[in-house]
């Protein structure tokens, strides 16, 4: 089964995805944030970190679009290849306010024809460049998922990635396992199970319920335990290793940023997810915001060095 990373905003930055690689070994794929242009301006993305060659070197790497325009997506995708990737992923199911508002991301799930427009646009078009979609089970209700994923019957898509919730839950209340089997009976395609995996137990439960998904998409459960893939593929040698990650993350953003408040910012992300594992982390975390000086970042570094010895 396939293990791919999953595209969370500030978070899964090709900064973290090169030290994650690093320390942890490769995932089958790994998807970038989504890039959005209001002003349909591609210069800014394609030279955007995130499409580092450095940074994404060696791994197999999909840049992910949020856009509700099929002219846009044929010059994002025309792009990219320039810059040597071969597939895209529309985002279909992202539940910020203002994107969906603006009918991208889940909000393109309440807009088929808008949707229809696009792909025909899309595929009318040889870019030479894979499409894969990430999408929720609809924004208000079930019934606008199944029209699009059979919708995307029509289409060449090379992979469907389904987080089974509705848009308007966001993030809370559970994922609805019993509709993505649904949905996974209406479509054609392949599909990659995302949303609340966060053990081996949850992996093995997936594996067991579906046996012909050909993957999982992993988010906030990798992100507060970077060893998860490896864990469920068997291997548990590296469930140890999350100060190396740092190490290898901390070079990466303070050789790219000279300003040190920029690279604070990053090392702030970084341990959002970790440092929600017990109270005792989740204090010094806390704490973070105060040590915003490289000196003292140092200092608070050793005093958690210390909290992860004694545990």
């Amino acid at each position: 089964m396939r293990l791919y990373m999953a595209p969370l905003q500030s978070y899964t930055t090709a900064f973290y995805r090169k030290a994650h690689a690093i320390t942890y070994g490769k995932m089958d794929k790994y998807f970038t944030p989504f890039f959005e242009a209001e002003n349909k301006d591609l210069s800014v993305i394609i030279n955007h970190s995130e499409l580092s060659e450095f940074l994404n070197e060696g791994l197999n790497v999909v840049p992910q679009v949020a856009c509700k325009d099929g002219s846009f997506l044929i010059n994002f995708a025309k792009s990219v290849k320039d810059r040597g990737f071969d597939e895209i992923n529309l985002n279909a199911g992202c539940p910020f306010p203002m994107l969906v508002k603006r009918q991208k991301g889940g909000g393109l799930l309440s807009s088929p024809d808008l949707m229809k427009k696009m792909l025909d646009d899309y595929f009318s078009v040889s870019t030479d460049v894979k499409l894969s979609i990430k999408m929720r089970l609809g924004q208000t209700n079930y019934s606008e998922g199944e029209v699009l994923m059979q919708m995307l019957n029509e289409y060449p898509i090379e992979e469907i990635i389904v987080h089974p919730r509705l848009v308007t839950q966001k993030y809370n209340g559970e994922v609805d396992w019993s509709q993505f089997e649904h949905l996974r009976t209406q479509s054609r395609h392949q599909l990659i199970a995302n949303g609340d995996i966060n053990s081996v137990n949850d992996a093995e439960n997936l594996k067991k319920r579906f046996p012909d998904c050909i993957g999982l998409m992993l988010g906030r459960g990798l992100l507060s335990q970077p060893s998860l893939h490896q864990n469920i593929i068997g291997n548990n040698n590296h469930s140890n290793q999350l100060l190396e990650l740092h190490q290898h993350y901390f070079e990466l953003i303070t050789s790219h940023y000279i300003d040190w408040n920029q690279a604070f910012n990053y090392l702030i992300t970084f341990w959002h997810y970790p440092l929600q594992q017990s109270q005792t982390l989740k204090r010094h975390y806390r704490r973070l915001k105060k040590h915003n000086k490289a000196d003292s970042y140092q200092i608070w570094l050793k005093e958690l060095q210390a909290i992860y010895a004694g545990l």
